[in-house]
């Protein structure tokens, strides 16, 4: 028969468009991008170190928790919901657990899952790919190997996160609602119910779905075809009771138990008048930037809409775009929001392979084509030499332009060093101690600290804030906690960077005594101000400025004192507050050497404590205490910018004279050394 005189969604599955391979040989490629799936991931996982998101850290707190008896919470005793994916928390509940009975790590655990879950959404391509057009059409191999060759796929099935999870249920329901099997409907039901606990945003594939099934019904019932048409409303209805009355009881649990209707993220990122459209925009075209593919594809997969998981495609992907950009996007390496829809997107691109393959098989074409000489073996080799370089061509995009080196250069680093400082601070904190940050998940998963989020993820004071311009910052990052909320609750520990404010001021030092090559020091409550108090009279804070009345410099580091501002190229002083002694040198840089002694002073604390920053070398960059003319003290820098505490007893030269001596005798690239107020304390 005339390819022409077929209707066009027989054309479009009729494998003789692309003869088949052969069912073994077609399942062994599959295998082959699957195991390919897996092994890119893997190596993306030891070039990341094993690391993962904060927000899977989160996750993993609540089914840590959890799996401990202590509730699905975060900080025992506290219930709020700050993750979306209850689904995938209550999956990884009992990997904890086993991994706790066991004593293996529970992150790898978590991530060889995801590795497995990402190889069998491969799988599933291909299997719809299949069934649509054909196990050895092209397009279903477009489909499939464009997931392995985006990086982005392969890369977030090793952070720990639902989006491979949530992109297994969301192709497991429409493979349930393609199947003719007497148990499709709750097949589908289960499957849409599992994509919607896992994510609530999930909810919208769900609709367009059933909806879909409806429409199907509705265009069956036209045609004449009444047994079918009732069949799928019967299955549509049954799907929807088996996805909707099981929700409905998890979400009156959910509701009685946070006391929200929504996740506490919702109201954090969406909660308000948000206008992010503009940020949005911005994230589509960026995501369009990297898959340049998905416009054309969506333009052509629009033409081959008869097929229904075509269409039901189209239909979604279009919402969830115009969602994501209402929501306005994500700040996440990779185009998170897109990641599960990925699979969805390829499956398009393969309907747009296959709409030009239809073309190209109508007989006015291939006679046109024949004028020229042109045979239908040359086409299908040029078709399929074009894949392979189009795919070559797409994997050197997605290594360039995925999130793979920004990931390494920053959660591969980072969040390795917050792992070992966390670890180390476990194993060193006091009971009850508290910590604010904006790394919750890191945190207390991994130190068992009680958390205080700055960033509103377990907080709803801060969720349900009313910020101006609220849509126009940093996702997820622009309801932030001031700083008197976060000392109102006085926190034993305070992460570097997290409040934009100097906490020396607020009774807070920052410790650089901790493992290397972590952070610049964390601000720790000064328990001196429990157990004492600093005698103002012995202050001296370098915010005059110099010389000093009894003070003598000798040497280019210290020719003008204090300074007031970082040297040009130097890095931030983190905790310096108003003026400070520094030896970097505006010309010199690390290069200047000197020595600056202060005027004599009595000692008449308990301890003298004072701030320091710079290089690590007691020998040439140095504080010294000089009593009646000996050297009594001494200490050097962290190697660190920040202005971390020092303390030294004095009690034992309690009312002699004394003398601070700052020497910088070093031209190394950490040659310098800053100082700032040094104040005497006395025990109540």
């Amino acid at each position: 028969m005339d390819s022409e005189a077929l209707p066009a969604a027989e054309r479009v599955a009729d494998d003789s468009v692309a003869p088949a391979r052969g069912a073994r040989a077609a399942w062994a490629f599959c295998a082959m991008a699957m195991i390919a799936v897996a092994v890119l991931s893997e190596h993306y996982s030891s070039l990341l170190g094993g690391n993962i998101s904060d927000d899977a850290m989160t996750s993993m707190q609540y089914a840590k928790n959890l799996a401990l008896g202590k509730g699905l919470v975060f900080n025992p005793g506290e219930r709020v919901e700050g993750y979306t994916n209850f689904l995938w928390v209550i999956v990884m509940t009992p990997l904890y657990a086993f991994s706790k009975a066991f004593s293996v790590p529970f992150v790898p655990i978590v991530n060889y899952l995801n590795v497995a879950i990402a190889a069998a959404v491969t799988g599933l391509v291909y299997w719809l790919g299949s069934r649509i057009w054909g196990r050895g059409h092209l397009a279903t191999w477009v489909a499939v190997f464009l997931l392995v060759v985006d990086n982005a796929f392969t890369c977030w099935a090793v952070l720990g996160l639902e989006v491979q999870m949530l992109a297994l249920w969301m192709l497991l329901a429409l493979v349930a609602v393609r199947s003719a099997g007497r148990w499709r409907a709750v097949g589908a039901g289960l499957a849409l119910l599992a994509a919607h606990l896992t994510r609530p945003d999930a909810a919208l594939f769900c609709v367009c779905i059933l909806g879909n099934e409806l429409l199907e019904a509705l265009l069956d019932w036209r045609r004449g075809n009444r047994r079918d048409a009732r069949r799928l409303f019967r299955d549509a209805l049954v799907a929807a009771a088996v996805w909707i009355v099981p929700y409905a009881v998890y979400f009156g649990w959910h509701y009685a138990y946070y006391g929200w209707p929504f996740p506490n993220t919702y109201y954090l990122k969406l909660g308000g008048e948000i206008d992010g459209w503009a940020r949005g925009f911005e994230y589509f075209v960026d995501f369009l930037r990297v898959r340049a593919w998905v416009p054309a594809a969506g333009l052509l997969a629009v033409l081959a809409a008869r097929e229904r998981t075509v269409r039901v495609l189209v239909v979604y992907l279009a919402l969830h775009v115009l969602y994501v950009v209402y929501a306005g996007g994500d700040f996440m390496p990779g185009h998170r929001f897109f990641v599960p829809e990925l699979p969805q997107f390829a499956l398009l691109v393969g309907a747009a392979v296959a709409v030009v393959w239809q073309g190209v098989q109508l007989r006015s074409v291939r006679r046109w084509l024949a004028s020229y000489g042109i045979e239908p073996g040359m086409i299908a080799g040029f078709a399929f030499a074009s894949a392979i370089a189009l795919l070559a061509f797409l994997a050197g995009r997605q290594r360039k332009l995925g999130p793979i080196d920004s990931l390494i250069s920053s959660w591969g680093n980072d969040h390795g060093r917050q792992r070992t400082l966390m670890a180390w601070l476990k194993e060193r904190k006091p009971p009850g101690a508290t910590f604010a940050t904006g790394l919750i998940g890191h945190t207390g998963f991994l130190s068992d600290v009680y958390v205080i989020d700055v960033c509103g993820i377990i907080d709803p004071v801060i969720a349900h804030m009313k910020v101006k311009d609220f849509g126009h910052g940093l996702p997820g990052h622009e309801k932030l906690a001031s700083v008197d909320y976060v000392m109102e609750k006085k926190p034993t520990y305070v992460g570097i960077y997290v409040l934009p404010a100097d906490l020396w001021r607020h009774g807070y030092y920052l410790d650089g005594d901790l493992p290397p090559d972590t952070v610049d020091g964390i601000w720790v409550r000064d328990t001196l101000l429990e157990r004492g108090h600093f005698l103002e009279n012995t202050r001296i804070d370098f915010n005059e400025s110099g010389p000093f009345a009894g003070w003598s410099a000798i040497g280019a580091a210290f020719e003008q004192y204090p300074a007031f501002k970082k040297g040009p190229g130097q890095g931030d002083i983190s905790g310096a507050s108003g003026g400070f002694i520094n030896s970097y040198h505006p010309k010199l840089a690390n290069g200047a050497t000197g020595t600056l002694r202060s005027a004599p002073f009595e000692l008449i604390g308990d301890e003298l404590v004072f701030r320091i920053s710079g290089g690590r070398d007691v020998e040439k960059l140095r504080v010294a205490l000089w009593v009646d003319g000996k050297l009594s003290r001494a200490t050097t820098g962290q190697q660190m910018d920040s202005m971390t505490r020092r303390s030294w007893d004095i009690r034992p030269y309690r009312g002699k004279m004394a003398e601070i001596q700052i020497v910088d005798d070093s031209i190394e690239p950490w040659g310098y050394i800053a100082v700032d107020e040094i104040v005497q304390w006395q025990s109540n």
